[in-house]
């Protein structure tokens, strides 16, 4: 309604002075007119879909000034502003445009960066800061999620995975996280299971001896490859089968090896640009040209005799899976992101394994959500585990404190 009374104005005003100041009253209208016509153009087409493929991410929904119930939204303008900026028309053209512009000047995305080699990288990654912010806390919560299990005869194995900018690559011979902070949580490690006997595995140097052979993170995601994460399942098979060497310990002749350029890294077990790509918002271009690597997969030989069972609702992230040639255990893989890919050999390897996601669940916030026992409590207790298999990150660390924290 203002824009509309704004050039209605103008248009009067363009009429009135016509005929004494013609040629300045027609290039104003031009350019009025012209200024006009572009700002309908983002509202000419509003974005429907519910997922936006290319950020992997839910776009905002529309929240009208009055609900249903006939309450007033007060947070109108905000919602609103939000919806439009996540719909409006040729917005991943000029997305694009502007993360072209910025990589051709800088080199650097928004939210992070790509080294000469590759390899993407988001700062939260490189952020020392996550380091630094692990204290007794955090510690003293393992300890007692530790004796929570011991109390019920539940063995737990706490899978720590370093993130990407740990590992030294053979391209780039760098390490992005400094050595006083890796130092740090290894000595913590080896006191708290010095101390307390806790089963905590820290695969970092497995992991950076099989660096150099293979790829064991992604080049575009910080998820640990299918080479990655094998080497942190045989690790963790090492503590687990010195209590039961009946256990089979799967190796790499059990699984048909594939290949493929794309990322194959998190819940839904689909192929993608990555992660990081994605939250770097890179042109499509940018992506093909950072996809050229092939990386490993692994398919379980019989994978055609596991049963699985998903419930993705309100506040729960759940698999369930059955070999029926598996060991007679009952396991619960509790954890990250970073817990998918053991899932190509982990339910191989036991009868009954029960997947909990702790992180990146329906309505459960960042600040809730390694509140673990408030939301899965019950259906730790009800599964009964034999063992408790807790993969979590280095960064993940730090929000240990709030295992059992129920408010």
């Amino acid at each position: 309604m203002i824009l509309t009374f704004l050039l209605a104005y103008k248009l009067t005003d363009y009429v009135a002075n016509f005929s004494t100041v013609k040629y300045k009253s027609r290039i104003e209208i031009i350019f009025l007119s012209i200024f006009f016509i572009l700002l309908f153009i983002p509202m000419s087409h509003i974005n429907q879909d519910e997922i936006s493929i290319n950020e992997n991410r839910y776009l905002t929904k529309w929240r009208p000034l009055i609900n249903k119930e006939g309450k007033i939204n007060f947070n109108f303008c905000k919602n609103y502003n939000s919806w439009f900026n996540d719909r409006f028309n040729l917005r991943q053209f000029l997305t694009d445009v502007h993360t072209t512009i910025t990589l051709l000047l800088t080199g650097k995305a928004e939210g992070g960066f790509i080294d000469k080699n590759g390899f993407a990288y988001l700062n939260v990654e490189v952020n020392h800061k996550l380091m630094k912010e692990i204290n007794k806390q955090d510690y003293d919560a393992l300890i007692k999620f530790y004796n929570y299990c011991k109390e019920r005869n539940i063995e737990l194995y706490v899978l720590i995975v370093p993130y990407k900018g740990n590992i030294i690559y053979p391209p780039t011979k760098k390490i992005l996280i400094k050595d006083e902070y890796d130092k740090n949580i290894h000595k913590e490690i080896n006191q708290l299971n010095k101390k307390y006997n806790i089963n905590i595995i820290n695969p970092i140097m497995a992991l950076k001896d099989e660096s150099e052979n293979n790829y064991v993170y992604f080049k575009t995601e910080h998820h640990w490859t299918d080479d990655g994460a094998f080497v942190g399942y045989k690790e963790l098979m090492k503590e687990i089968t010195k209590k039961h060497p009946d256990i089979k310990v799967l190796q790499e002749q059990d699984f048909n090896i594939s290949y493929n350029t794309k990322v194959r890294g998190d819940w839904n077990r689909k192929f993608s640009w990555g992660a990081n790509t994605t939250k770097l918002n890179l042109p499509l271009k940018y992506k093909k040209k950072l996809h050229q690597t092939k990386y490993r997969y692994y398919t379980y030989k019989d994978f055609n005799l596991l049963e699985t069972k998903n419930i993705n609702i309100k506040y729960k992230r759940l698999k369930y899976y059955y070999y029926p040639k598996g060991a007679d255990y009952r396991v619960i893989l509790l954890g990250t992101s970073m817990c998918e890919n053991l899932t190509e050999f982990i339910p191989y390897t036991f009868k009954n394994v029960f997947r909990i996601r702790n992180n990146s669940v329906k309505n459960i916030s960042g600040k809730e959500e390694f509140k673990i026992m408030k939301y899965h409590e019950k259906e730790i207790l009800d599964y009964n585990p034999d063992i408790i298999i807790f993969c979590i990150t280095y960064v993940n660390m730090n929000q240990l404190k709030n295992l059992f924290k129920t408010n």
